[in-house]
């Protein structure tokens, strides 16, 4: 009679409490949720297009080493003060829109406005100019970035002389052909319902959703496994999560 194997359980616990890869929320909500999936306590961040810190509201302020720069505090983020291979992650939020003159795309004026970093120059207009501005900040954050160091983008899809533009798209193929693995997506869906004024005649479907796109600058072959150290979220909203010995709310 041959003697039956026990059964393995398997390891870790069962939970529903996992990070998605689409939210109809704002940004400062998901951004959170990427870095705990992706970037371990601690860890060097340059946000080179920081702004008015809108990614960072409901990250607690001792969880990482944030270098915070844009182009009004002088750092363009196309030559970074930093030398190679020393940043653990890279935050990247430009315009979605080229405006040049300040006539096109007026109702999306604010990008440019709260991110104040609209004064990178370049050669190219409107869609060329923004992937221009993609590419070569990318390529910047490369040198900066430490091997399996991680690189989060943010953009927005647009339609540009009545032509789609898918801007994801082309940011991942341009980067993956640089050195960077396109690791994951996420999917921010505006709360509400935009309009538009005086529109005559709609052709293409009306824009109400953004991506976090999550690069890693891998050298190796190996594939990523996820973080032993990281930021946990919590089921209960009253529950805090955990770093190490130390306990800081990081979803309120």
């Amino acid at each position: 009679m041959t003697e039956r194997t026990k059964r393995k359980a398997p390891a870790g616990k069962p939970t529903n409490d996992l990070v998605l890869s689409a939210y109809t929320a704002s940004n400062d909500d998901v951004f959170p949720h990427i870095l705990s999936l992706y970037v371990k306590p601690g860890s060097t961040i340059a946000d080179v297009t920081y702004g008015r810190g809108v990614f960072w509201r409901n990250v607690p302020p001792d969880c990482f080493e944030v270098l915070a720069t844009d182009i009004a505090t002088g750092t363009d983020c196309r030559r970074l003060p930093y030398e190679d291979a020393t940043i653990d992650c890279v935050v990247f939020d430009p315009p979605y829109m080229h405006t040049p003159g300040g006539t096109a795309h007026v109702n999306h004026q604010n990008y440019e406005g709260y991110y104040r970093n609209n004064e990178s120059s370049s050669r190219k207009k409107y869609h060329e100019a923004v992937l221009d501005l993609y590419f070569s900040a990318a390529a910047e954050s490369y040198r900066v970035l430490k091997e399996d160091g991680i690189y989060i983008v943010k953009c927005q899809d647009e339609v540009c002389a009545n032509q789609q533009r898918f801007t994801h798209v082309e940011i991942m193929n341009e980067l993956s052909g640089k050195g960077f693995i396109a690791e994951d997506l996420f999917v921010v869906v505006r709360r509400g319902r935009p309009g538009v004024s005086r529109m005559l005649r709609q052709a293409h479907a009306r824009k109400n959703h953004s991506y976090f796109l999550v690069f890693i600058k891998r050298l190796g072959k190996r594939r990523w496994k996820g973080l032993d150290d990281r930021l946990t979220t919590t089921a209960s909203e009253s529950q805090p999560a955990v770093i190490g010995q130390q306990q800081t709310v990081l979803f309120p």
